[in-house]
């Protein structure tokens, strides 16, 4: 079993607008609303140089496929954390162990490719609450218990429909 030979776990993923609203966010391990805040707070500290428009952790929509080359990156202890904007919408992650910046960035990059899909590349607030429920599909499929399951848009696709279809 691979998940048994590797360490580390993906610790929160979030979907945010630009001006901080959070549109979708999963801790993957059980932590009191004021560790949860605290995440919220490192990770806009850190981030926070890097991103809005014309920034280099940001992209403009129909970019998004280059998430992977220009997300931001902080370390804080033994824990990760990577960010990245797409139009008016930012994406964090933050693991740990084998959950580097390469493998959140890869995660990330699944998200985004997603959220292009359902949303025609419009990445703004309107368009991704429009399908807020295919987006919280998609990251349950993409991370599942703090580790990663599927990177595959198609896959995500059809596990997002079918779950949809047995409703």
């Amino acid at each position: 079993n691979a998940r048994a030979v590797m360490s580390g776990r993906v610790l929160c993923i979030t979907v945010a607008s630009a001006s901080g609203h959070v549109i979708v966010e999963r801790f993957y391990e059980r932590l009191p609303e004021t560790t949860q805040m605290q995440w919220r707070r490192r990770l806009h500290e850190a981030s926070s140089g890097s991103l809005g428009h014309g920034s280099a952790s940001t992209l403009s929509g129909n970019d998004f496929a280059r998430v992977e080359e220009v997300c931001g990156v902080s370390h804080q202890g033994e824990d990760c954390m990577v960010w990245c904007g797409v139009g008016d919408i930012r994406f964090y992650a933050v693991g740990s162990g084998q959950y580097d910046e390469l493998a959140l960035a890869e995660v990330l990059q699944t998200l985004a490719t997603a959220i292009a899909a359902m949303t025609k590349k419009r990445f703004d607030e309107p368009h991704v609450f429009e399908h807020f429920g295919m987006i919280c599909l998609a990251l349950d499929d993409v991370v599942v218990d703090g580790h990663v399951e599927s990177i595959s848009w198609d896959q995500i696709r059809r596990t997002a429909k079918m779950k949809l279809a047995a409703e």
